[in-house]
């Protein structure tokens, strides 16, 4: 796309109605709009309340904790309505919000990483019931100067460790020129020190008992009636252990196996989303610090359109061109963060895997070839086990 250096008067008139457009269409009955995207009124009541975490340090343990749970954090939900109807207009461009959403997992797992208090951490394509602990997180608001996650941490028997709302504001000098930082990284060091308290809360045997009972949940998936009184279903939905089969099961040990292939397709295709995390955050960054003085001229936009007379003048032209000079600049951006989100999105490297001497090649999008491989372990354990 093509910008002229100046701007007719149709141009600057259709600047100016553009600029007046920006607060978007009114949500639906019942929701409210958070960054462009509406949400349940509780949740945008909660998202009003909530203070910024402020400055944050990163809580460290000198081992893992024990057990040391593996983690599976899931691509969130980008927070988008159905209908994209006015999202530009406010400032919400899909296929970025969609990129966000596999780019924020990353940082939580490294975040969580770095704490150096679990297992395995490991980024899935969309959430997984058998983990030992799984993070969800769905993205309220995202302008770069304020980002607001809803994070759920809920563990392999179906309890709640985590279920709040963070929300974090940036400062001008958190965007970097070498970006080594996030501008938001205290929002996600207090997930992960909210995440350690939550698990000294819980008692040992527990905690002791996720591990059984996650491999359990996913051997009574695989095979209903070959696992069937292991596990007992809880009141509120969960899963209690009821017994634990023997050792040696040589069906347990099949369980096991394809456990561990279906978490070799994730260690495989792990280094696409970290591509996308290094590809992106030049360019992200510079696209959210643009966002930040948008999001800042906008208020300051409506407080002088709010107090000024309405017969007074309607600014310069300079000043008008400047605001289009933003825009192009702002469009830019938005062009190539588009590329970079539609390349990860629809097309990624083919990953080739073996089990058993057989090797398979998996194409198309990461939820595709997820979608794939969970396909042929199904199919690798009926096999193997006999089962219909």
């Amino acid at each position: 796309m093509h910008y002229r250096n100046r701007l007719s008067s149709p141009c600057v008139a259709a600047l100016l109605l553009l600029l007046g457009a920006c607060a978007g269409s009114p949500p639906a009955p019942g929701t409210a709009a958070v960054g462009g995207a509406p949400v349940d009124a509780a949740e945008s009541a909660t998202l009003a309340a909530t203070l910024a975490v402020g400055s944050v340090r990163l809580e460290t343990v000198p081992q893992p904790l024990t057990p040391a749970l593996s983690l599976v954090v899931a691509s969130f939900d980008p927070g988008l309505p159905a209908s994209s109807a006015g999202l530009s207009r406010a400032g919400i461009f899909p296929e970025i919000r969609k990129a966000e959403a596999r780019f924020m997992p990353v940082l939580l797992r490294q975040v969580l990483q770095d704490s150096n208090a679990w297992g395995p951490v490991r980024v899935l394509p969309e959430p997984q019931s058998t983990a030992e602990l799984q993070i969800d997180g769905r993205i309220l608001h995202s302008d770069g100067r304020t980002l607001a996650l809803h994070i759920r941490a809920t563990d392999a028997s179906g309890a709640i460790w985590l279920d709040r709302i963070y929300r974090d504001e940036s400062q001008p000098g958190d965007f970097t020129a070498s970006g080594s930082m996030d501008p938001f990284i205290d929002l996600y060091w207090q997930v992960a020190n909210d995440l350690l308290a939550a698990h000294r809360e819980r008692s040992s045997d527990a905690l002791q008992q996720l591990p059984t009972i996650a491999l359990l949940h996913q051997a009574t998936l695989l095979a209903p009636e070959a696992f069937a009184g292991y596990l007992t279903e809880t009141d509120t939905g969960g899963y209690a252990l009821r017994r634990v089969p023997a050792e040696e099961d040589p069906m347990l040990g099949r369980v096991q196996r394809i456990r561990d292939q279906e978490y070799r397709f994730v260690d495989a295709v792990d280094q696409q989303y970290v591509d996308l995390f290094d590809t992106m955050q030049p360019t992200y960054n510079l696209w959210r610090q643009f966002g930040r003085e948008q999001a800042e001229y906008r208020e300051d936009y409506q407080r002088r359109l709010a107090q000024r007379d309405r017969a007074g003048p309607r600014g310069t032209f300079a000043a008008m061109e400047q605001t289009y000079n933003a825009f192009k600049w702002s469009k830019i951006q938005q062009q190539d963060l588009e590329d970079l989100a539609r390349g990860f999105n629809n097309e990624v490297q083919p990953t080739v895997l073996d089990v058993s001497g057989s090797v398979y090649r998996l194409s198309g999008s990461l939820e595709s070839q997820y979608a794939q491989w969970r396909d042929i372990l199904g199919d690798i354990f009926r096999l193997e086990s006999g089962l219909p």
